[in-house]
C-alpha cells in the first residue's frame, strides 16, 4: 500500500496539493452510523486493522467537527508500525469543539490542526504548503460529500460491513451529481474480502466526471 502512495508524492510535486483518499466503513446500504452516540462498529476488527495500515501510509487524516463531537476519535495509527503519527485535521463551521476530546488532550495533541470556515480545497492547499503529500478523509458524510462534489478525490477505499442500517446518515452527502452522466466514474476497481467485510478500492477516471 505504501509503495502505491508514490503517486501521492508525484501529485504533490506537480500540484503542491496532497493526494486525497476517501475512506470510510459503511453498511451495505451506504450508511455511516447507527443512532447518535451508539458506539458499535459497522465493520469488524479485521477491517479496522486494515484501515490502520492505510493510516500508517498517509501524512494527515481529515474529519469534520461532527465526527469529533459524536465519536471522539483518536485518529492515530494503532497495531501497526508507523514512521510517525499523521496530522489530525478537523474542519468546522462553528468553531465549537469539545476541548476534552482525545484530539486536544492526548500526547499527540500538537499534531491536531483546526480549520474554521475553510473550504476543503483551501485546506488541502494549505496542507500542501506544510509538505503534506497525502491525506485520508475519514468522514463524516458531509466532508466526504464535499470532496466528491468538488472532485477532489484521487482514490477511494470503502469497507462494507455485513449489515443494513437504513436511516439518513449516508456515506457521501453533499449536493450530489444530479444526473448519472455527471457522476464520478471509477476505474481500476478491486475487491478484497477482509474478515466478514468487503474492501473496495478504486480510482476516479481522470479525477472528474466524464
Amino acid at each position: 500500500e505504501c509503495a502505491r502512495l508514490n503517486e501521492a508524492f508525484n501529485k504533490w510535486v506537480v500540484s503542491r496539493r496532497p493526494f486525497v483518499i476517501a475512506k470510510c466503513g459503511m453498511s451495505l446500504d451506504g450508511r455511516l452510523t447507527r443512532r447518535l452516540g451508539e458506539r458499535r462498529w459497522i465493520t469488524d476488527t479485521a477491517a479496522r486493522g486494515d484501515a490502520h495500515r492505510l493510516r500508517a501510509c498517509v501524512d494527515a487524516i481529515i474529519v469534520g467537527a461532527e465526527t469529533v463531537r459524536a465519536d471522539n476519535p483518536r485518529l492515530t495509527v494503532r497495531g501497526v508500525r508507523a514512521r510517525r503519527q499523521p496530522w489530525r485535521v478537523i474542519l468546522t463551521r462553528s468553531g465549537r469543539l469539545p476541548l476534552r476530546a482525545h484530539l486536544f488532550s492526548d500526547r499527540f495533541a500538537r499534531r491536531t490542526l483546526v480549520y474554521n470556515r475553510k473550504s476543503l480545497a483551501v485546506v488541502l492547499k494549505d496542507l500542501g504548503k506544510k509538505n503534506v503529500t497525502s491525506v485520508l478523509i475519514e468522514g463524516g458524510g458531509d466532508v466526504l460529500g464535499q470532496a466528491l462534489d468538488a472532485r477532489l478525490i484521487d482514490k477511494i477505499q470503502l469497507y462494507l460491513g455485513p449489515i443494513l442500517t437504513g436511516g439518513p446518515v449516508i456515506a457521501f452527502a453533499g449536493v450530489g451529481a444530479g444526473d448519472t452522466i455527471k457522476a464520478m466514474k471509477l476505474d481500476r476497481i478491486s475487491y478484497r474480502r477482509i474478515g466478514q467485510n468487503v474492501c473496495v478500492t478504486a480510482w476516479p477516471k481522470l479525477n472528474r466526471a466524464e
